[in-house]
């Protein structure tokens, strides 16, 4: 699982500490008592699903990133040399694996990168004696595969939060898809509490916002008519 999915977990762990602390205030609302009432029933399946996965630390977050960034600002050392043999030896195969640009790399999802600079530096090591005279001598390439190595080893602690056993015939995924449509059902009920609760209205925008870093609040974790808070 990514980032997004991770940040959703975290979430929905506060909110449904907050929906059991302010059951009752929600229960002026027959339909957001309801709602919130299917919430803890999903969690509760999601978080047996996740058994002892952890969440990554920030230590391991800030080791990913650093990790990422030294890989992304190398591979364009690689990249132009290997576009340029491709070239003058008409491989077209070659040339289309080394023809990215720095916003495609930067898009790649964790995996997504790690597969494709592996997949470069193999075929550099293919063509290590025509890329010498280019400055890619073994050494550096050997360099570029322990910055490749090094952010590999984050990819699985990073990227992998919620186990894909099988929880039945739903895995881990499909339960955190199933738990977070039902919080989106209940974030309209819970719109009512603008006026009936504001105290109440403005603690679940907090849980609700976990995790979020930003943005403009729209999206797949937006709340359903919710405006951004200065």
């Amino acid at each position: 699982m990514d980032a997004r999915e991770e940040k959703q977990y975290a979430m929905t762990t506060v909110l449904v500490r907050f929906l059991a602390d302010n059951a009752e205030a929600i229960a002026t609302s027959e339909v957001a008592a309801a709602e919130a009432a299917d919430v803890a029933p999903a969690y509760e399946q999601l978080k047996t699903a996740v058994g002892a996965a952890p969440l990554r630390t920030q230590a391991n977050t800030q080791q990913a990133g650093t990790a990422r960034t030294l890989l992304l600002a190398a591979l364009p050392a690689l990249l132009g040399p290997l576009r340029s043999v491709a070239s003058k030896a008409a491989d077209r195969t070659l040339l289309a694996h080394a023809t990215l640009s720095k916003t495609q790399l930067n898009n790649m999802k964790p995996e997504e990168l790690r597969d494709v600079s592996q997949d470069l530096l193999a075929a550099a090591d293919a063509r290590a004696k025509d890329l010498a005279p280019y400055g890619l001598s073994k050494p550096v390439l050997a360099q570029l595969r322990a910055l490749h190595a090094a952010y590999a080893q984050t990819v699985r602690g990073t990227a992998v939060l919620i186990d894909q056993r099988s929880q039945g015939n739903q895995s881990a995924t499909d339960l955190l898809a199933a738990l977070m449509q039902q919080v989106y059902e209940l974030d309209k009920p819970m719109d009512v509490f603008r006026f009936l609760n504001p105290t109440l209205f403005d603690g679940y925008k907090r849980a609700r916002r976990v995790g979020r870093t930003g943005g403009s609040g729209k999206g797949p974790d937006a709340m359903p008519g919710l405006a951004p808070t200065a």
